[in-house]
């Protein structure tokens, strides 16, 4: 009796298949709409507050904050995916996975999907609330590369999330251990204020560490300019998307 010869499915179809239940899961439970309303809620927490001590110092504050809150934005998307990915570690889909002919890459792919979804509905919350404050592009072609640049951001912190959640299995961890650096990262920024407002000692890591060189970036292409901080914002994007990749995939691959 001849052995049957076992159906492999191509990557590409498994990569649709487990993408579209992402995606339909990010609708169905509410995480598209959250992923629009937060980036609403920060604006307006930080604009109000702000707004008159920043347009003293001649500072649009509208314009000059937007960026901050597009990146984030993505930062939010991070969160989730980190939760998303824990979740299917410890919800007992990795395992199923792993019984079946998938490739380590195509869950993490799949996984990027979704988290596309709802990182483009973060940056879409926080574009309609600027402009409802005054926020404005300068012209058609540095807003779809401010766009793909804040996209581009959000995939490398997006991978190094749904690595950290894969790898402790554990939604509530991953949440909480991105919080701390994150809020780090964004206080000690120059999205909020010019480097000079930051006492003397901290302001070379306030003018130089990724979330102000790509708040930078953003600022400067809003305004149509094509800024150094652009060029330093991309290397800081792809080292981070080269390492939040093998992380990913290897952590998948180590999955139980």
């Amino acid at each position: 009796m001849s052995q049957e010869t076992p159906i492999r499915v191509p990557a590409g179809m498994q990569w649709t298949a487990l993408s579209e239940r992402g995606i339909r899961a990010a609708f169905r439970e509410g995480d598209v709409v959250l992923a629009v309303c937060a980036p609403i809620a920060f604006y307006i927490c930080f604009y109000v507050p702000l707004r008159k001590s920043m347009s003293a110092a001649g500072v649009d504050f509208a314009q000059y904050l937007l960026p901050l809150i597009a990146v984030y934005a993505m930062f939010f998307t991070a969160m989730f995916a980190g939760d998303r990915a824990g979740r299917e570690q410890a919800g007992g889909m990795a395992t199923r996975l792993r019984s079946l002919p998938v490739r380590s890459w195509v869950p993490v792919a799949a996984r990027m999907s979704a988290n596309l979804v709802r990182g483009c509905a973060a940056l879409a919350g926080a574009l309609i609330v600027g402009g409802l404050f005054g926020f404005r592009f300068h012209d058609p072609v540095t807003a779809i590369v401010f766009v793909l640049v804040a996209l581009a951001f959000g995939a490398a912190v997006v991978i190094l999330a749904d690595a950290l959640g894969t790898a402790t299995r554990n939604p509530e961890l991953g949440a909480t251990v991105l919080f701390v650096p994150q809020l780090l990262l964004v206080m000690t920024s120059t999205g909020f204020v010019p480097a000079q407002g930051f006492p003397g000692w901290i302001q070379p890591w306030a003018r130089n560490q990724p979330i102000s060189q790509v708040s930078a970036a953003l600022r400067g292409l809003a305004d149509g300019n094509y800024t150094s901080s652009l060029g330093v914002a991309a290397l800081w994007i792809a080292a981070l998307l080269v390492v939040g990749a093998v992380l990913a995939i290897r952590a998948e691959g180590r999955r139980a």
